[in-house]
């Protein structure tokens, strides 16, 4: 019997996965236990960590903190799925063994929720952290609307993992994939997004740790190799016809850099004609709405100019952002309110 089950279901499941934290679960694990709201529980899942890190969570000798252990290591999507099945809140948010939430997280994101029940699930914006902890300047701002985040998904990600939360009842419903050690939050996003409205807050709950153990830097290939199938059936609902190298290419239009992603040198023609046809594809389609699609492709189109720069040169690079009708949108109606969220943000009000 689950010695849980006679205890009063908390309103939030919090989940960590953690293997081999030793030096940094501790300030994740103190960024929750310090949320202004309490009722909560903190489920962490050790992934056969051989490390201290259970130590340094047994250690704060919380009553809401619970530990589910696998007794190997069994992966990122495992270690998520296990979390799902052993949350017992209403709601469920997730944070990551090297990031931290701000206080307000938990009482910001759960207020929105219970007010839009139409939305799923909830992100928000983040600040970054160094290693050491220490404030790093930046933040990452994503769009806040349901159509915006859902054509920006075909893209990258529009929410950082650490920030989501979500009703329990529906993201139970969408288990992590194992056969996607890495990306498989995006592999749930695009499935969500499918089916049910999501938003992110324009305001910083969350702090992303940037250090060099962490996966986007250790697997550059194998994340591009990964979104190119995560990218195959989304692309062909939205009537677009690809072949192995299209997706290649196509996982190159997310990142603000191309560094290590060796674009041909025909990359800008192919990027312009791609987009467009997606455009072109999606008014058949309808799978996303037409402006979010149209506001998504003009600022990956012009990342992909930036990102170009090194290998095509400035001057290429800026002809071909000024003579595409593909820029027109950068400041469409979609990306000023984008922009006037963002401003907010950036200027420290939010």
């Amino acid at each position: 019997m689950d010695p849980m089950q006679h205890l009063p279901a908390p309103t939030v499941s919090v989940l960590i996965p953690v293997y081999n934290r030793a030096t940094l679960i501790g300030d994740a694990v103190t960024s929750i236990l310090g949320q202004s709201f309490g009722d909560f529980e903190l489920v962490v899942v050790d992934d056969g960590s051989t490390d201290d890190s259970m130590k340094r969570v047994e250690a704060f000798g919380d009553p809401r903190i619970r530990i589910v252990r696998h007794e190997r290591n069994r992966g990122i999507p495992h270690a998520r799925n296990t979390g799902l099945e052993a949350a017992r809140g209403r709601f469920i948010a997730w944070l990551d063994s090297d990031d931290i939430a701000r206080p307000l997280r938990l009482e910001r994101q759960l207020a929105f929720l219970e007010s839009h029940p139409s939305v799923a699930m909830l992100g928000c914006a983040a600040g970054k952290i160094r290693k050491d902890g220490r404030r790093k300047s930046g933040v990452r701002i994503p769009p806040s609307q349901p159509a915006d985040i859902a054509a920006w998904l075909l893209f990258r990600s529009a929410f950082q993992q650490s920030s989501v939360m979500g009703r329990a009842e529906v993201l139970k419903r969408f288990p992590y994939r194992p056969e996607f050690d890495v990306c498989e939050d995006l592999d749930v996003f695009l499935r969500l997004a499918e089916n049910h409205p999501l938003a992110n807050l324009p305001e910083i709950l969350i702090d992303r740790r940037l250090h060099p153990d962490q996966t986007v830097r250790q697997r550059q290939a194998r994340i591009r190799e990964v979104k190119a199938v995560i990218y195959a059936d989304p692309l062909a609902q939205l009537g677009m016809s690809a072949d192995a190298e299209d997706l290649r290419r196509h996982t190159m239009l997310g990142k603000t850099s191309l560094e290590g992603a060796n674009p041909p040198p025909d990359f800008l023609a192919w990027a312009q004609d791609w987009l467009s046809t997606m455009r072109a594809r999606n008014l058949e389609s309808r799978y996303v709405e037409p402006e979010s699609l149209a506001f998504a492709t003009s600022w990956f189109w012009l990342l992909a100019c930036r990102s170009a720069i090194p290998t095509s040169g400035r001057g290429a690079a800026v002809r071909a952002w000024l003579g595409s009708p593909l820029s027109r949108n950068v400041l469409g109606r979609n990306a000023r309110a984008w922009f006037r969220q963002s401003a907010s943000v950036l200027l420290g009000v939010r």
